[in-house]
């Protein structure tokens, strides 16, 4: 015997299978189809005399063939190493959530750059040489988790603030957007000072829509503090590079002055070191984002142009 449902009692089964199907797969697993981070660090310092062999036959990339088999024995049992490695083990010894925001940082960056290869990625100890946290290297991505321990890790101390305000988990992502964003976009041949600054901007848009849930303050590498002063004091940064005449100045005594990484920006006032560092990066971000909104051009027509062009159409005029 057949059984005969009215019309709109069919429609709501059909409406209920379907947000079943789609629940599943909104709940789905997010560490399935992540790409895979291989360990060194582990592989290495969980060996031992009989298995040294094996872990050079393996990442013989980190084992150059001048030195003998001792050498790594030694900094194998070397306790201050062991100490490096136990701190990186407490913080990463589940990585998936790092693994997560690498795999969508490529998927999101496929969508601009399709031709990008994925490279090898492999975490390591570097002794906390923060100058290279991050190294990427033909199709392989080195990161340097002892560079990640967070601002007041002991390891730290005697490390100036300005430099620990990045050492913290949350710069990892944004530390291999800037390794790529060397590569993918084009530099200009950064003559006068508005050339950088526009140039840089360029790196930090290419953060914002391949980093889109970064928050600002990790793209450019500042404290809360310091990315609120970069926004109070904008019109005053504008004003001052304008009044004397900063932007079409071709001397690289600028660089250290508003571009570079330092303590603070160097305006020659009483207050300057109130001030945050690299703010000519941060003005250039403001220059291109202002750009962006007003024209209706593609991210990759935009990073093409030349600076000036992107400054004269830009209608960048910051709010006092």
């Amino acid at each position: 015997m057949s059984i005969f449902l009215p019309n709109y009692i069919n429609k709501i089964i059909i409406f209920l299978i379907i947000l079943f199907i789609v629940s599943c797969a909104e709940t789905k697993d997010p560490s399935q189809n992540l790409l895979k981070i291989e360990r060194f660090e582990k592989v290495f310092y969980e060996s031992n005399i009989s298995s040294i062999d094996r872990v050079i036959e393996m990442y013989p990339l980190f084992f150059p063939s001048n030195f003998s088999d001792e050498i790594w024995v030694r900094r194998l049992n070397d306790p201050i190493q062991r100490e490096i490695y136990n701190e990186i083990l407490y913080q990463y010894d589940d990585i998936t959530s790092l693994q997560i925001q690498i795999t969508k940082f490529f998927k999101n960056n496929d969508e601009y750059f399709d031709s990008i290869q994925k490279p090898r990625l492999i975490t390591v100890n570097t002794d906390v040489d923060y100058r290279n946290r991050i190294i990427l290297a033909d199709s392989i991505l080195l990161i340097g988790l002892d560079n990640y321990l967070g601002f007041d890790h002991r390891f730290y101390e005697g490390i100036p603030n300005y430099i620990k305000e990045d050492l913290n988990q949350e710069n990892i992502i944004s530390d291999i957007a800037s390794q790529y964003a060397k590569k993918l976009i084009p530099s200009s041949e950064d003559y006068t000072f508005l050339d950088k600054i526009i140039y840089h901007g360029k790196v930090l848009y290419y953060k914002d829509i391949i980093l889109d849930e970064v928050p600002e303050k990790f793209k450019i590498g500042y404290s809360q503090k310091k990315i609120n002063w970069a926004i109070e004091n904008e019109y005053f940064v504008w004003t001052y590079f304008i009044e004397n005449e900063i932007l079409f100045d071709p001397d690289n005594k600028l660089n250290s002055r508003f571009i570079n990484n330092a303590p603070f920006s160097k305006f020659y006032l009483e207050n300057d070191k109130d001030s945050s560092e690299m703010i000519g990066k941060f003005i250039g971000w403001q220059i291109v984002k202002s750009f962006m909104k007003n024209n209706k051009i593609s991210f990759k027509e935009m990073i093409a142009l030349k600076p000036i062009d992107i400054y004269n159409k830009s209608k960048y005029k910051p709010k006092k």
